[in-house]
């Protein structure tokens, strides 16, 4: 996004721009799902370390700062605890974030309100499992409602690292582009939550190979979240490392209904090196290993239309 979009009137630019670098940075060595304990080595400003948010505050804005928020914050509570007043419910179009309390004065919620009218990028950290979250940056206070006691937040782009500009920006082309960058952004976390709870679920093991790398494991559909029985629940999944993931969506690996593997023909039949071989042609014919609680395993009737297309392919 150019620089020249954002408001020259935001007093707090410079210290926005260390911590949405620093932030690049992190997700780059982490990768875009953050646990608390990164989020809290903070970034450097000038010699001295600031903080991106706190754990006791939804809405944070360090000391160092004049303007409106640097950050708000949703959580997933831990089993047994309820979400503080910064948990939220999102639609389609924007993020509906709620304020702290009752007071639309209190001072939290007027770093909302001060953000709204400097328009100043923030950074939004959803929680997507207890103790991990997405960073979504930069985030936008699009609307500030006292009467509901909620504020609408949207995203946008990657930030520009030039100082910000003076030139006009079209409010409507700002407005069409966000919205579209925040559908955009909640299919990623929807996706990301997916994959956190599937992992979670198959002990962070590949169902198939019992890779135990989480870096190489991904969320993998039976039925596709296009279809409107593909909801993001672990008995719609299966953790698979990358090979058996793209086997699986290439139809050149089915799961059977009764929880057993089966490679296409093309495959059983193929003769080329160690990795067909052994990465997958050993696993045909093997159970899948499934999570321990019955109520995770993959559902019978996904597998079977699953394996039914499976069958469509191949033939």
């Amino acid at each position: 996004m150019p620089a020249s979009a954002f408001s020259s009137s935001d007093p707090d630019w410079p210290i926005r721009q260390a911590a949405f670098q620093r932030l690049a940075e992190l997700t780059r060595l982490h990768g875009a799902v953050l646990p608390w304990e990164v989020v809290t080595q903070g970034f450097s400003f000038r010699g001295e370390l600031l903080y991106f948010a706190t754990k006791a505050q939804g809405i944070f804005r360090p000391r160092q700062m004049r303007g409106g928020a640097l950050s708000i914050k949703t959580i997933v509570p831990r089993q047994g605890r309820f979400a503080r007043y910064d948990d939220l419910a999102s639609e389609d179009g924007a993020f509906f974030y709620r304020f702290k309390g009752e007071d639309p004065e209190n001072h939290s919620n007027q770093l909302l309100a001060q953000a709204l009218a400097l328009e100043a990028p923030l950074i939004y950290f959803y929680g997507v499992d207890p103790g991990m979250y997405r960073p979504i940056w930069p985030a936008y206070v699009s609307r500030f409602d006292a009467r509901t006691l909620t504020c609408e937040v949207v995203a946008d782009e990657a930030l520009s690292v030039e100082p910000p500009g003076t030139a006009l920006h079209d409010a409507t082309a700002d407005r069409i582009r966000r919205g579209y960058i925040t559908v955009q952004a909640k299919k990623r976390l929807h996706q990301e939550t997916f994959r956190l709870h599937v992992l979670h679920a198959y002990e962070h093991r590949c169902a198939i190979c019992r890779l135990p790398r989480s870096e190489l494991l991904q969320g993998a559909h039976i039925l596709p979240d296009r279809d409107e029985r593909g909801v993001p629940e672990v008995p719609n999944g299966l953790a698979l490392c990358h090979l058996h993931h793209g086997a699986f969506d290439a139809d050149l690996l089915g799961i059977r209904p009764d929880g057993h593997i089966e490679l296409s023909r093309e495959l059983r039949e193929a003769h080329d090196g160690p990795t067909l071989e052994h990465a997958l042609k050993s696993f045909d014919g093997r159970p899948l290993h499934k999570p321990t609680r019955r109520d995770q395993w993959p559902r019978e009737q996904f597998l079977e239309e699953r394996y039914t297309r499976f069958l469509q392919r191949v033939a």
